[in-house]
């Protein structure tokens, strides 16, 4: 019997592990060895403190590497089903299965894909689904924008303060953004394909064009283009915690209260799978570390 099985490998899961630990807790970090954190997805990260720039896939490695020093127990074993019974839940897994008195899940998000050809290809060489993370390689290139929400406006924004030439594809006529960053944007120098969709990315080694399509008169072009921001949404990693009847808003974020609680008692989220305002690595390691204390406060509630 686990005090704490903390599914997720990212930032927010690290955290928790952590903090769980130096609680004293018994506690088991599972980490899906078949998918990468959004994290480990970012070619560099220059937001970190202490760390000027690193790559996604360092930073992660560093800090599990932190957590495997502590004496943590790390299995890379993918959580396929969670049971609750008696106070206590069952966490069932690919290799087995493992009893908690409380369950942190921290399984993040995934980008919204944009399904097109190349796509897949060329994630990390020039695809990139986090313009906070990537933007300042692209200074001086010329990028493309996927999308129309805040996300996208946001993005396309930051590409062009840093000197990249942007371009926004959007599917409507119109932005779906928040009418600030609408404003913003018409000063910002960001150009606009309206109507427009992405149908394929091309490429070498690195992007270097895009098929676009008109929706209204389906007629095609390849234009050059040295990045593409796919920034279309992103999709909560949570469906596990459906099966214990945790609650979600309506795009299927877990409702968490201030000390990461769900409206499942013993059940706690962090990070990117929860409902919270601002998707970052800071964030997500803030929400860790309250999940951690909470789930200790509770455990010791009880005794």
């Amino acid at each position: 019997m686990y005090d704490a099985v903390v599914i997720g490998g990212g930032p927010a899961g690290v955290t928790a592990a952590i903090f769980s630990h130096r609680r004293n807790l018994k506690t088991l970090m599972l980490i899906d060895p078949t998918s990468l954190s959004q994290t480990e997805e970012a070619i560099i990260i220059d937001d970190w403190p202490s760390i000027p720039s690193i790559s996604g896939i360092e930073l992660m490695k560093k800090m599990r590497d932190q957590a495997k020093g502590m004496g943590i127990e790390v299995k890379n074993d993918k959580a396929a089903g969670i049971e609750k019974k008696n106070g206590s839940f069952t966490v069932k897994t690919e290799k087995g299965s493992y009893e908690a008195k409380t369950i942190i899940m921290a399984t993040g998000a995934r980008h919204r894909k944009a399904m097109v050809p190349g796509e897949s290809d060329f994630a990390g060489k020039g695809v990139s689904y986090c313009a906070s993370c990537d933007a300042p390689l692209f200074r001086g290139k010329k990028v493309l924008v996927i999308g129309g929400g805040d996300t996208a406006v946001t993005a396309a924004i930051l590409l062009q303060q840093v000197g990249a030439d942007t371009t926004i594809v959007h599917r409507r006529d119109e932005l779906r953004a928040v009418e600030a960053l609408r404003g913003q944007i018409k000063k910002s120098g960001v150009k606009f394909e309206w109507d427009t969709v992405l149908k394929e990315i091309k490429g070498d080694k690195m992007v270097t064009s895009a098929v676009l399509q008109n929706v209204k008169t389906q007629e095609k072009k390849e234009v050059n283009v040295d990045g593409i921001f796919v920034a279309i949404g992103t999709i909560p990693t949570a469906e596990l915690a459906k099966l214990v009847g945790v609650g979600s808003n309506e795009r299927g974020f877990i409702k968490v209260d201030r000390e990461m609680k769900t409206n499942v008692e013993g059940f706690f989220a962090a990070g990117d799978c929860t409902d919270g305002p601002s998707k970052k690595i800071a964030t997500a390691v803030g929400d860790g570390a309250i999940a951690a204390e909470s789930a200790y406060n509770l455990i010791k509630s009880r005794e």
